[in-house]
């Protein structure tokens, strides 16, 4: 309880940019698709840090922290609303379908961990449509 508390007050690093919240938010987005089965493993995080990455042309070591403070949010959120809201006042379309691709591949691992095959995969994404 009083680590709460002192994550409620803590003041973000002066270092860090304003860009910072929207990735954030978007590594959110990419880790509750990823808790979809109550749970993340070591290559869905590995995951996510290489989408963040690649995407946001960011560096390993920024990446990497933006997902855990990511993870450590998601651990305390019960709705997405202000994360959402956030991605669709701040990206176009064409980033938010961005995002929703990313989601896919992290989608993707989830299917390899449980080990389904491919088309299962797909059988499983048509039927979202």
């Amino acid at each position: 309880m009083l680590n709460l508390i002192k994550k409620l007050f803590k003041k973000a690093p002066e270092n860090i940019d304003p860009i910072s919240d929207i990735n954030i938010a978007c590594a959110i987005i990419l880790i509750e698709v990823s808790y979809a089965d109550f749970k993340i493993s070591e290559i869905e995080i590995r995951s996510i840090v290489n989408l963040i990455e690649k995407e946001y042309n960011l560096d390993k070591e920024k990446a990497k922290w933006v997902t855990a403070e990511a993870q450590e949010l998601h651990k305390n959120i019960n709705c997405l609303r202000k994360y959402i809201k956030l991605i669709n006042d701040k990206f176009t379309n064409t980033q938010k379908k961005t995002i929703l691709n990313m989601a896919w591949k992290i989608a993707r691992k989830i299917s390899e961990l449980l080990h389904l095959s491919h088309t299962d995969f797909i059988k499983a994404k048509i039927k979202t449509k």
